[in-house]
Formats: C-alpha cells, structure tokens, sequence
C-alpha cells in the first residue's frame, strides 16, 4: 500500500502492517518488524553532503555494514547494526536515509527475524521523492 507521507515524499508499505503517527514520525509495525519515518530539512547541497559524511563516518567507526548508491538527485546511504532490547535479545536495525536536495526520509527499520531484511530493503527501494515546485 502507498503512503504519501508529506507532498514530496511517499512508500510503499505492506498491507500487513498497521500504522499510527506519533509527532512528527509515521510508524508502521507487524509482529516483528517496527518502520519508524522522519523527514527532516535541510538548506541544500552543502548540509545534505555534510549529513551523508556524518553517517558515514559513524558507520565506518563502528564497522557497520554499508549500503550507498545514488540515483538522479537522490542519494541513498544506510547502515545496518544490531541492537540489544532486552538482555540476551538482539535485534537486526537499518537506518536508512534517502536524501534529496532540501529533505531526508529516514526509514528505521527494527527487525526480530533476519529473514525479513529483504522486505525491509525492498521497502526502503520504494521510497519516491517529488520534487515540490
């Protein structure tokens, strides 16, 4: 299913996850998997390679897992890392960050069963980003 979630910036999540706005994210769960979505702004071309820099320097530090590619004037950068939530349970996270010229999408994706990292990384592919003239 689609959800347009600001006038440039939509996805397509599956019909098996519900969803509910808190703030300023739109979260969208299924027993197991949790997608929490911020857009955030930023002035151009400088903050967004500044942005894209800081991430990744985090994740080299941390020898993470990349994920990098660009296509047109959106770049895609992501990380995947692992999180512990309660002691002795671990859980897979992708922080993905689609950047456009003036706004991100991070799409945090919070996943119990490894197995689901493909759905997740497909609905990470569907992100659309319009440009607003």
């Amino acid at each position: 299913m689609r959800f347009n979630l600001s006038p440039e910036w939509s996805l397509d999540v599956p019909a098996n996850f519900q969803n509910r706005k808190e703030n300023d994210h739109l979260i969208f769960w299924k027993a197991g998997c949790t997608l929490l979505t911020t857009i955030f702004a930023y002035s151009g071309e400088k903050h967004r390679q500044t942005l894209l820099a800081n991430l990744k320097a985090k994740a080299e530090a941390e020898k993470l897992e990349i994920i990098s590619e660009v296509e047109g004037q959106v770049e895609l950068f992501g990380y995947l890392t692992q999180e512990e939530v309660i002691p002795g349970h671990e859980r897979l996270v992708l922080h993905a960050f689609t950047t456009a010229p003036f706004s991100c999408l991070q799409t945090s994706f919070y996943i119990d069963d490894p197995n689901d990292l493909h759905d997740c990384l497909l609905t990470w592919n569907s992100v659309k980003w319009d440009e607003v003239e």
